[in-house]
C-alpha cells in the first residue's frame, strides 16, 4: 500500500568503452546504503498515517558547492526491500496493485538540474516506478559532514508524490488508503575511491 521512491547512475563521459571505469574526483560520492534510509508514510482508512520503508537503497552523488549546478545525483532503491513488518503486506505492495516488482524491480531517481536556493538544494529529476516514469522537483538540504573511515556528508529530503501519477491506484477510490505518499529520504555518501 504505499510508496516509493526516490532515486540512478552518475553522468559519464559518452565516448568511454562500454566497461571503462570513470575516475571518481573530488565532488564525486557513493551512497552509503548501511547508513542511508528511505521511509514513506500513508494515510489509512483515512484515519492514521501508515509508515514503511526500503532497506536497500545505492546510488552516487556528484556535487561541487561552488558550482551545483553541474552536479548529479542517481539513486536505485530495490523494490524487494520493501519492508512494512507483515509479509503478506510486503508481498502485496511488491504484486501488480503496486509495484509489479517482478517486471519493474527498482525505483529509480535521475536528476536533470540542480540549483542552489539559499542553505538547500532544488534538484529536478525523474522519478521511476512500476513502469510509470515523471519529473519531480524537490527540496535537499545538507545535514551535516564527518570522517569516519573516509570523509562522509549528508543530504535530507521530505517531499510529496501521488502514486496514482504512477499507475497505483488500488485502495483510493474508497479511502481504504491514501494517493498521497510523503517519502523521507535520507543520504549518508562517502567520497568514492579514485580508480588507480
Amino acid at each position: 500500500m504505499k510508496a516509493l521512491l526516490l532515486l540512478p547512475v552518475l553522468l559519464a563521459p559518452i565516448a568511454l568503452p562500454r566497461n571503462a571505469e570513470v575516475p571518481a574526483g573530488e565532488h564525486d560520492w557513493s551512497v552509503d546504503p548501511v547508513h542511508s534510509s528511505v521511509v514513506f508514510k500513508v494515510k489509512h482508512a483515512n484515519a492514521s498515517w501508515f509508515q514503511g520503508m526500503f532497506d536497500s537503497i545505492n546510488g552516487k552523488v556528484s556535487i561541487d558547492p561552488a558550482k551545483p549546478e553541474a552536479g548529479s545525483v542517481s539513486l536505485t532503491i530495490a523494490v524487494d526491500s520493501v519492508d512494512t513488518n507483515d509479509k503478506k503486506r510486503d508481498d502485496h505492495l511488491k504484486g501488480p496493485d503496486f509495484f509489479n516488482g517482478k517486471e519493474n524491480p527498482n525505483i529509480t531517481f535521475s536528476s536533470s538540474k540542480i540549483a542552489k536556493k539559499g542553505d538547500k538544494f532544488e534538484v529536478t529529476g525523474d522519478l521511476a516506478m512500476a513502469g510509470k516514469s515523471k519529473s519531480i522537483t524537490i527540496e535537499v538540504e545538507k545535514t551535516g559532514e564527518g570522517e569516519f573511515f573516509g570523509k562522509r556528508v549528508g543530504f535530507a529530503s521530505t517531499f510529496t508524490i501521488k502514486r496514482s501519477d504512477f499507475g497505483m491506484t488500488y485502495g483510493v477510490d474508497k479511502n481504504a488508503l491514501g494517493d498521497e505518499v510523503t517519502l523521507s529520504i535520507a543520504l549518508e555518501v562517502v567520497q568514492a575511491a579514485e580508480k588507480k
